[in-house]
């Protein structure tokens, strides 16, 4: 059998279907994935809502932690069962019982919570056909699951925001990060896996490979303040104008497969690649560009509306980047032909244009004695999450509930509680979620602890 490529489609199948439900993040507080991933409280709004830094606490709602931290039972489960990672055949390629999707789950998924109901992945309806010179593959109810689009994760994160406030007016230097790692299957690839094509002579199936990051810093102006009304109902206005200077940036783009010959079995393993590489390095000429962020607040009695727009018309401009080409092709059997790897310079001191992602936020809230319900609709750039859930207080014990609907339109559901005396909290939320090559729903514990 040729594990090689096979394989490498059945990681690109897993990468696909688990990516969605990550782009929102990896989320660490129990208390919000109880809530179905819904983010109540200011301090998250104000990441995509300007007008925020001005919108005070919900009347009625008790303060909001100061510092989440979480408890990593996922982690000491897993380190349980895989004391010598560098030693377990799972984890190592070398080994005959490397197992590929596992180790995609486990970096896309990170193990930081307690898995109390695992997706099983569909096994006993995967058929290979194998003859002197043939193969064919046929994943039953999988090849459902196999990415006929573009798939992959994307990030657009402010690390960090110190700044100056002068009467709604702030002044500051905000950090700021894109990362992209996006893919899609080959058409022959595609074929094998989602239509159980025979495996053919002389083809190449391989994957389409694209990632970026670049990041730096941005001197910022911004205003956050009520421009009608009181603090009982108000409207809350804000905007920001940014002055990005990118400090470094790389992409990539290309492609990474397995070559088979004629007889099909006659190369056990001829792994190509070849991409094209564009970067500035840090510490070569700063990229720069403009770009800015609005929203507005609306607060009326118990009800909270808000719309937040961000990086709008943000285009960096790098006017020193470099491009290399490269190529490999391992052939690792006699008579295979050599090996051949290379390397080559391609244009330098070019410039180039990049694009920040516009990211929206549109929030409602509704905050009555002990109750609070909420809804969000969150774009970063790579399709909407929609979150709806809630809270109730009882005395020290709350009660948490939520539902959210990822970009695949995938229904997820959230509960929990939590216990809060004085100064600490402890909070328990259970969350479901799609394993890479299932339908079925697992389930994971969350556990943290506030202090307030």
């Amino acid at each position: 059998m040729r594990p090689s490529f096979v394989g490498a489609g059945l990681v690109a199948l897993g990468v696909g279907c688990a990516t969605a439900a990550d782009a929102q993040g990896v989320l660490t507080d129990a208390r919000r994935i109880g809530m179905g991933g819904l983010g109540l409280e200011q301090s998250s709004l104000r990441r995509f809502n300007a007008a925020y830094r001005a919108v005070p606490a919900r009347s009625g709602q008790r303060g909001q932690p100061k510092l989440t931290i979480p408890i990593p039972l996922g982690l000491v489960q897993f380190l349980h069962d895989h004391p010598h990672i560098s030693k377990d055949p799972a984890f190592n390629r070398d080994s005959a019982g490397f197992d590929p999707v596992l180790v995609l789950n486990t970096v896309l998924n990170l193990p930081l919570f307690l898995e109390v109901k695992k997706a099983p992945t569909p096994t006993n309806d995967v058929v290979f056909g194998i003859g002197k010179d043939s193969l064919r593959a046929n994943l039953g109810l999988t090849a459902t699951l196999v990415p006929q689009d573009q798939f992959g994760i994307s990030a657009s994160s402010r690390p960090l925001d110190p700044g100056i406030d002068i009467k709604g007016v702030r002044v500051g230097v905000m950090g700021w990060l894109h990362d992209e790692l996006q893919f899609q299957l080959g058409d022959k690839l595609l074929g094998f896996l989602a239509d159980s094509q025979q495996a053919a002579h002389n083809t190449t199936y391989d994957v389409l490979v694209h990632g970026m990051v670049q990041g730096g810093l941005a001197p910022t102006v911004s205003y956050a303040g009520r421009i009608a009304g009181d603090t009982a109902l108000g409207l809350y206005v804000g905007g920001a104008l940014h002055y990005y200077l990118g400090v470094g940036y790389f992409r990539t783009d290309g492609t990474a497969g397995d070559s088979i010959g004629n007889p099909i079995f006659a190369r056990p393993l001829n792994p190509v690649g070849q991409t094209v590489t564009r970067y500035s390095k840090a510490g070569n000429s700063l990229g720069h560009g403009v770009g800015g962020d609005v929203g507005f607040a609306l607060v009326t009695g118990p009800i909270e509306i808000g719309v937040g727009v961000n990086d709008i018309g943000a285009t960096i401009t790098w006017p020193d980047t470099r491009t290399d080409t490269a190529f490999y092709k391992d052939s690792t059997v006699a008579g295979a032909g050599p090996s051949v790897a290379y390397s080559r310079p391609g244009p330098n001191h070019v410039e180039t244009k990049t694009k920040l992602p516009v990211s929206y936020i549109a929030n409602l809230a509704y905050t009555v004695g002990k109750t609070t319900l909420g809804a969000d609709v969150l774009n970063t750039g790579r399709g909407s999450l929609v979150h709806v859930g809630g809270e109730q207080r009882v005395g020290v014990f709350v009660l948490r509930g939520g539902v959210a609907r990822d970009q695949r339109k995938r229904m997820e559901f959230g509960w929990g509680g939590g216990l809060r005396f004085g100064g600490l909290g402890l909070d328990l939320g259970f969350w479901t979620h799609t394993n890479s090559l299932s339908n079925q729903r697992g389930i994971t514990m969350a556990t943290s602890l506030s202090i307030y």
